[in-house]
């Protein structure tokens, strides 16, 4: 597949114009078409030996995107259907095919639907008639490119070149992940549109962030910090440097997310983000399948 950019627009997108609370225009069309090529990107970055033996794949059905990883299959940011609402995901039946095809590599997906778009409901109530259940949803961020307000923490920031080894085992192990894992990032540093960027304390590369440019908007994501530096101020240093080097280069909305705000949860990265200047655009939730109980 191509590494270059999609361009301003595709078969099957829909100018989605909104507001931020402060007046802030963006469009949400243009953040699903980068986030695209993001997650379509981690996957062809795979090494062909490490995604054969992990059931590492990427298909597209129509204007429908899945990417799988076998190997962990709860994992629902490496097991993603995305397109729901594209023009004619339901009515053609790539929706369906898509579904079909994850659930055959035996992984539970992630299915965003982004909302208030014209299909929205479409894909709401067929995924609700085929066994999906609305899940864990994300939070999306915007900002304009205006420079940061806070003062970055003293924490040195540097960008990486390709073949920079820490910055894929940093974001597996700050995930969670496996260390094989890390073999989705080590390939980005140094791809075209992408920056990448490891935060140190005390000369050691502790933490990890990214961005992808892309048509006049970035992308920031892959922002893990190793344990023993958590709290030490690292990802707030690296979204200083993402916010300046994407205003630099020339970008007019900024977007981000992260995991809804709940109870259970840690919500140290949504208070960073909204610190960062970043403002809440939409809650996009998660569907997941939800298998039937065996009868009894």
């Amino acid at each position: 597949m191509p590494h270059s950019a999609e361009g301003p627009a595709y078969a099957g997108e829909v100018v989605a114009a909104r507001k931020t609370k402060s007046g802030f225009e963006y469009d949400s069309s243009a953040l699903d078409r980068v986030e695209r090529r993001f997650w379509r990107e981690c996957w062809e970055a795979a090494p062909a030996a490490v995604a054969a033996e992990r059931g590492i794949a990427l298909r597209e059905f129509g204007p429908v995107q899945v990417t799988v990883v076998e190997a962990l299959p709860e994992v629902g940011m490496m097991n993603l259907v995305l397109g729901a609402t594209r023009e004619g995901a339901i009515e053609a039946g790539h929706l369906e095919a898509a579904c079909e095809w994850a659930r055959s590599r035996g992984v539970a997906s992630y299915v965003p639907v982004p909302p208030d778009l014209p299909s929205t409901t479409a894909a709401e109530g067929w995924l609700r008639a085929n066994g999906f259940v609305p899940g864990y949803a994300w939070m999306k961020f915007v900002r304009d490119p205006h420079p940061p307000r806070f003062k970055a923490p003293d924490v040195e920031v540097v960008e990486l070149d390709a073949g920079d080894e820490p910055f894929g085992a940093i974001a597996a192990s700050g995930f969670g992940l496996p260390a094989w894992a890390g073999a989705f990032f080590a390939g980005l540093p140094g791809r075209e549109g992408w920056r990448c960027y490891v935060a140190r304390v005390d000369g050691t590369a502790q933490a990890c962030a990214a961005m992808l440019l892309d048509g006049g908007v970035a992308e920031f994501g892959i922002a893990a910090t190793l344990e023993p530096a958590r709290g030490r101020g690292c990802q707030l240093a690296l979204l200083h440097r993402r916010i300046a080097d994407a205003a630099a280069a020339g970008c007019h909305t900024l977007f981000v997310e992260t995991g809804e705000r709940v109870e259970d949860r840690p919500a140290g990265s949504y208070r960073n983000i909204l610190r960062a200047g970043f403002e809440e655009a939409y809650l996009r939730p998660n569907w997941t399948f939800r298998a039937p109980r065996p009868s009894q």
